[in-house]
């Protein structure tokens, strides 16, 4: 079943939305963990991977909102000229 048309771009914002926040946990998670594995963690590559994980995700954020917000404005600027 598809969603009416004028739903897609909140869907996209949605989706943008739920894997911005796995990221972020994920990020944390590893960042928090980078202090804790102090002999693991010599070069310092966890607390690197966590903090490009975040900001990976706050990207996608980003993108996904602009993309959301640009479907929005086309069918709605589409709608309006009918």
């Amino acid at each position: 079943m598809r969603m009416n048309k004028r739903h897609e771009g909140q869907e996209m914002i949605k989706m943008c939305k739920w894997m911005a926040s796995v990221g972020l946990i994920v990020g944390i998670a590893l960042f928090l963990l980078s202090f804790i594995a102090n002999a693991y963690n010599k070069d310092f590559f966890l607390t690197i991977v966590s903090l490009g994980i975040i900001g990976a995700s706050m990207v996608m954020f980003g993108f996904g909102l602009f993309m959301g917000l640009l479907i929005e404005t086309y069918q709605r600027d589409s709608t309006e000229n009918v």
